[in-house]
């Protein structure tokens, strides 16, 4: 019986498994697409921190393409006057034609107009030049260092971080003169001061936290700002409007950095009546001896072309290092170095 009662077991065992076996045949040899089903999943991703290089002029580095262009120009005026030189007859009808230079001496006199800033076209020793430093007070040992230079440079202080008014009266002590150095709104994101003049503020947040930077320094007496980056706010008339108003009441004058081409500080200065002056030339896009040094040289020959020149470095190892050298015979080539504020006068007086 109990041999009876196994075999059955056995049997029913035999059949679930070849049902099983059956129906995984089957659907090995018929398979059904419908019966599948893709499962979807959701992933957390992090955010991704984003930073947007500066846009080209809101960059030092940027203001080379400006440099460049600069230098493209004075070629063009070198190889006009090549032209009216060449073919310009000798004023000796002795030797009529035969002074003229060959092709290789007129490469020459050129090449060293272009180079030589020595060949200025202004009597010597009244062409004008006024080096800005900017950024200053953040470095103690280059406000020492700066301490050092014996001819008058103009040191620009940055509202915030090191920067206090000891520093600026030790510069002024050493024979520089100061000013403020103001960060105002660029168009694209960047590195923003801890308090950046901004478009959107209304005149009143504007002009007090403008006044507190001023008062930073106390009764030190600084000549004159200029703008840190702001290519958007010295864009806006209303705007730098707020700041003129607050220039023509203390006498100041407004130093245009020309972060942008689109800058309104010259017909807004000139509508408050507050003294203007622009910069000419960026003299350290390049922490290196070589590219400083060429960059005085430039600022030399707008000073032969027009009468005077405004050069703008930073705290830089080489900027420094290039000055140093620079000063000590810029005034034997026909320049004369003064401080910005001097500049400024003159030029507003004509």
């Amino acid at each position: 019986m109990k041999i009876k009662k196994f075999t059955i077991f056995v049997f029913f065992l035999l059949a679930i498994a070849l049902a099983e076996g059956s129906i995984v045949m089957y659907d090995i040899f018929h398979p059904d697409k419908d019966v599948f089903t893709v499962d979807s999943q959701e992933f957390d991703v992090p955010v991704r921190k984003v930073i947007v290089k500066p846009f080209l002029f809101e960059t030092h580095e940027a203001k080379h393409v400006e440099d460049v262009l600069d230098n493209v120009s004075a070629e063009i005026s070198n190889n006009l006057m090549k032209k009216i030189y060449m073919s310009k007859p000798s004023t000796s009808a002795k030797s009529g034609l035969q002074n003229m230079p060959d092709k290789d001496e007129q490469s020459n006199s050129l090449q060293k107009v272009s180079s030589d800033t020595s060949a200025a076209v202004v009597p010597s020793g009244s062409a004008l030049i006024a080096v800005v430093i900017d950024d200053v007070g953040l470095s103690e040992p280059f406000v020492k260092d700066m301490e050092k230079l014996s001819k008058p440079l103009t040191a620009s202080f940055l509202p915030y971080g090191a920067s206090n008014q000891n520093q600026a009266e030790r510069l002024k002590t050493a024979g520089h003169e100061v000013m403020l150095h103001v960060p105002m709104m660029p168009h694209v994101p960047a590195d923003l001061a801890p308090v950046t003049l901004s478009p959107e503020m209304p005149k009143d947040e504007v002009q007090k936290d403008f006044t507190d930077m001023l008062e930073r320094f106390g009764n030190v007496g600084m000549v004159g700002i200029n703008n840190h980056m702001g290519s958007l706010f010295t864009e806006r008339a209303k705007n730098m409007g707020y700041v003129m108003e607050i220039l023509k009441d203390r006498g100041m004058f407004f130093l245009d950095s020309k972060t942008t081409g689109k800058s309104v500080g010259k017909s807004v200065s000139a509508e408050y009546g507050v003294p203007y002056i622009a910069r000419d030339v960026f003299l350290d896009n390049e922490n290196k001896y070589d590219y400083v040094m060429g960059q005085l040289k430039q600022t030399e020959r707008i000073a032969a072309k027009r009468g005077y020149a405004v050069a703008i470095g930073h705290p830089h190892s080489q900027t420094l290092k290039a000055l140093q050298t620079w000063l000590n015979d810029v005034e034997t080539r026909g320049f004369k170095l003064v401080h910005l504020s001097e500049l400024v006068k003159k030029i507003n007086k004509n």
